[in-house]
């Protein structure tokens, strides 16, 4: 586990986000996390493979009509929305982020879209054992004490339902210049606690009452993301002013990100970080898989 030397509390994660709220949406659209492409000749844009990201969770989760979904670190509810409109769900969407949520809001109101929460997934208040699935893209890495992140999502879900979550891992095998000038500045930078290998999250999911049903590692299908985003970034700040002065502003915390996006494709490239995605079931004794 890499552990982060600055305070990664939920107020700095929620703070994050609220501050780069408009420049993400500008970059990536609707779907704030990686791309998933099917290989080196899908040239498919950046939010036709953030969404393909988001559709390949929801089919392992095996979503049906009126099944009651969580969508943990929902961003701007595109993944909830899809779920909502496209799947018949009945969707709950947490966020840290009240510009993400506001968003998320102000782009639904239609009969059935999900319900939209401002709130730390470890006070969820969601009721015990009611959800049919639960989701995770790309979210669990900002969250303290992991223990008790996983705990509460095997909480909410019935007995034989399904967690996929998608996340940053660190690689199993470590080296230590990798450690010093990749993975711990990405958490430093990035607002994430701590990030924590494949192994580890498979024996949190085991420790929480979860069956790991499958694991992938998804590195290879989603590191295009970052270049994209880089070349998106540089024309943006060429033709604008306003984004010059954001990544300028020396009195701005979180321009540091700047420098973040270089280490993510170094650390992609080495190998010393990696996508993964869990697939896995909550044990209990009623339902089974679906």
């Amino acid at each position: 586990m890499i552990t982060s030397r600055q305070p990664a509390v939920p107020a700095a994660v929620a703070a994050h986000y609220d501050g780069l709220d408009a420049y993400y949406r500008s970059l990536w659209g609707e779907h704030v996390h990686h791309g998933l492409w099917s290989g080196p000749a899908d040239r498919a844009p950046v939010e036709i493979a953030t969404r393909g990201l988001a559709e390949y969770v929801i089919a392992l989760a095996r979503i049906e009509p009126g099944d009651r979904v969580v969508d943990v670190g929902c961003g701007y509810g595109a993944t909830s929305r899809l779920l909502a409109r496209e799947h018949g769900a009945r969707v709950t969407g947490l966020t840290l982020s009240a510009a993400q949520a506001a968003y998320a809001v102000s782009v639904g109101g239609r009969p059935g879209d999900p319900e939209i929460l401002v709130r730390d997934w470890r006070e969820n208040g969601l009721p015990d054992g009611e959800a049919d699935a639960v989701v995770a893209i790309e979210c669990l890495s900002h969250m303290p004490d992991k223990p008790r992140v996983f705990a509460e999502l095997a909480r909410v879900l019935k007995p034989g339902a399904r967690l996929v979550l998608t996340d940053w891992l660190a690689c199993e095998q470590r080296r230590p210049w990798r450690d010093r000038a990749l993975l711990r500045p990405i958490c430093d930078e990035g607002r994430l606690p701590s990030m924590h290998t494949a192994a580890e999250y498979g024996e949190l999911l085991t420790g929480a009452g979860f069956e790991l049903l499958r694991f992938e590692d998804l590195s290879r299908r989603v590191s295009r993301t970052w270049p994209i985003i880089v070349r998106r970034a540089l024309a943006r700040a060429l033709r604008d002013p306003e984004a010059r002065r954001f990544l300028l502003d020396r009195g701005n915390p979180d321009r540091i990100f700047a420098l973040t996006v270089p280490r993510l494709m170094a650390a992609y490239a080495t190998r010393a970080m990696v996508q993964g995605l869990f697939v896995a079931q909550r044990t209990g004794a009623a339902g089974g898989g679906r």
